[in-house]
């Protein structure tokens, strides 16, 4: 009688599964790729070399890039998908957890000094968008970060700042013209009801529009005072806290209904796509033009060596 074999069957081991850490390629005969099995990491920066023709750029433009492209353009509609550019499936088993991708080829020559990786994927386009409608402007000169205020807010920030029953005199600043003087606005301002001057920085004269206290019964004085000192100050207005009816508590809160930084007292425009482009004369440096360089002597190369005089050839 003879004996039965009663072994296990052997059991191929199972490969892994991609995850959406890693790029898994399996069985690439692209080109002179020979069967190849790779696991590559998203998110880092990978670096193929190799020695001429061993297939490098085979495995990252007509492998990895023709895949994810692919992909990418078949989650179009038919309809769209008639617009695009659409690339052959390249010969490989398969691809696992490839994102969208983008090539740009060294081959092909940059026929403008302004293409950059930016403008030649189009980056720069959601850039502009992203810092002109999402970014917070911050004063270049003290850091303030600098916004439009309304008389609501401006309430609201007095009264998240001071304590309550807090003296206040509302200011609206007033600048003396060149071709005025001051005891000029001063009577002009007294026409108008004005009488009363908190005091004077430089040519600006600081009329006291209302005094009150911060209480919540003046809520409704108070906005009503800020926006008449707002509308008479071109958008500006200073708010004192007072220890008394006549000594401040020391410098005032100063506000404004434009991109107005009122500690610096420097304006700025109002943020739109094109002050973040080098392409545009509005958003172009001043010095370079929005080409990163400039047209200028350099002074190594015309002097190589400062060690020698003229006669021994310095130039």
């Amino acid at each position: 009688m003879s004996a039965q074999n009663t072994s296990a069957p052997t059991r191929k081991p199972r490969r892994k599964k991609a995850t959406h850490d890693e790029i898994v390629i399996r069985g690439a005969r692209q080109n002179n790729l020979k069967n190849l099995d790779l696991r590559l990491p998203t998110g880092k920066l990978i670096v193929i070399t190799g020695v001429s023709g061993s297939g490098k750029s085979t495995l990252a433009f007509d492998t990895i890039y023709a895949e994810g492209q692919r992909r990418y353009v078949e989650t179009f509609s038919a309809y769209a998908r008639q617009f695009l550019d659409r690339m052959d499936k390249p010969a490989v088993d398969s691809v696992q957890g490839i994102p969208p991708a983008i090539a740009i080829d060294q081959n092909n020559p940059v026929r403008t000094s302004r293409s950059t990786v930016g403008t030649m994927t189009e980056l720069n386009d959601y850039l502009k968008l992203a810092f002109a409608r999402l970014a917070t402007l911050h004063c270049p000169h003290c850091g303030r970060p600098v916004r439009k205020d309304t008389p609501q807010s401006i309430v609201a920030d007095l009264q998240q700042r001071l304590p309550p029953e807090q003296r206040l005199h509302v200011c609206l600043p007033v600048r003396v013209p060149h071709n005025f003087s001051e005891n000029e606005v001063l009577t002009l301002l007294a026409q108008q009801g004005y009488t009363r001057i908190q005091g004077r920085d430089g040519d600006v004269v600081e009329v006291v529009q209302d005094r009150l206290r911060l209480t919540p019964e003046n809520r409704e004085r108070l906005g009503e005072a800020l926006e008449v000192a707002l509308h008479h100050g071109n958008g500006r207005v200073r708010v004192y806290p007072m220890l008394d009816a006549e000594t401040p508590a020391g410098d005032p809160l100063r506000y404004s209904t434009h991109h107005h930084c009122p500690d610096c007292d420097v304006e700025f425009s109002e943020p739109e796509p094109a002050l973040f482009s080098f392409n545009s004369p509005i958003g172009a440096c001043d010095t370079c033009r929005g080409f990163g360089r400039i047209i200028g002597v350099d002074y190594g190369l015309v002097i190589p060596d400062e060690s020698k005089t003229l006669a021994e050839g310095a130039v």
